[in-house]
């Protein structure tokens, strides 16, 4: 007999009955819990709808001030009087018309519009500005050349300094021309792009660059001929 079992066999039986019923007691403390309370989950629950309808009334009022979280929100239109849409309108006419004149005229009649002395007229405070705005129009849709006086003094006396038609369409040729008529001291109403356009239509058949004294025969009621 080995010592094991001698030593098991001198255990008393009431020892091992211990034993067993300390595994039980173990085994059935893993399966049941204490009982739950009563209404233990009523408090809890109450707090989580009430934090639910935090965030709900929370989302729609981030959602209204954020204008439903568009990234470039509309912005708000304003209702213009006919007179403040019609001032918008020429004021963004005479802006588009300077852009043009520095790209294309300010080389020669400079940014200041008083020109080159004795090469390129100024257009401040010129007649063949302020005059009928057929003028200007019919300048810069064909060209000019040969002399001119403006302001006393005589321009085009070089054939190098005759101006060449200028290639834009008609609504740049009006947007220029009011602009023109419109800087530097100079007052003279806006140039319209339908008159441009029947200007085109009317000399489409002339080839030849104007000359100062056909212009001025033509609109002799402005130059006062």
């Amino acid at each position: 007999m080995s010592e094991d079992s001698k030593m098991s066999g001198n255990l008393p039986n009431n020892t091992q009955l211990a034993d067993e019923e300390i595994v039980k007691s173990h085994v059935e403390l893993t399966k049941i819990k204490h009982e739950p309370t009563k209404n233990f989950l009523m408090a809890p629950l109450v707090f989580v709808f009430l934090f639910g309808c935090l965030i709900f009334v929370c989302s729609i009022q981030l959602a209204y001030s954020t204008n439903y979280f568009q990234l470039h929100p509309p912005i708000e239109v304003v209702e213009l009087s006919p007179e403040e849409k019609e001032a918008l309108r020429l004021e963004r006419k005479i802006t588009s018309g300077e852009k043009i004149f520095a790209a294309r005229c300010a080389s020669c009649h400079q940014a200041n519009g008083l020109g080159i002395e004795g090469q390129f007229p100024p257009l401040a405070a010129s007649e063949w500005v302020t005059a009928d705005a057929g003028v200007i129009a019919n300048v810069i849709l064909k060209g000019l050349k040969g002399e001119i006086v403006v302001n006393g003094k005589t321009y085009g006396t070089s054939a190098a300094v005759n101006m060449a038609a200028v290639p834009i369409s008609d609504r740049e040729i009006a947007n220029v021309s009011t602009y023109v008529r419109q800087a530097w001291g100079n007052s003279a109403p806006e140039v319209t792009e339908d008159l441009v356009s029947e200007l085109r239509s009317e000399y489409s058949s002339k080839q030849d660059q104007w000359v100062g004294n056909e212009l001025r025969a033509l609109y002799s009621d402005s130059f006062g001929n």
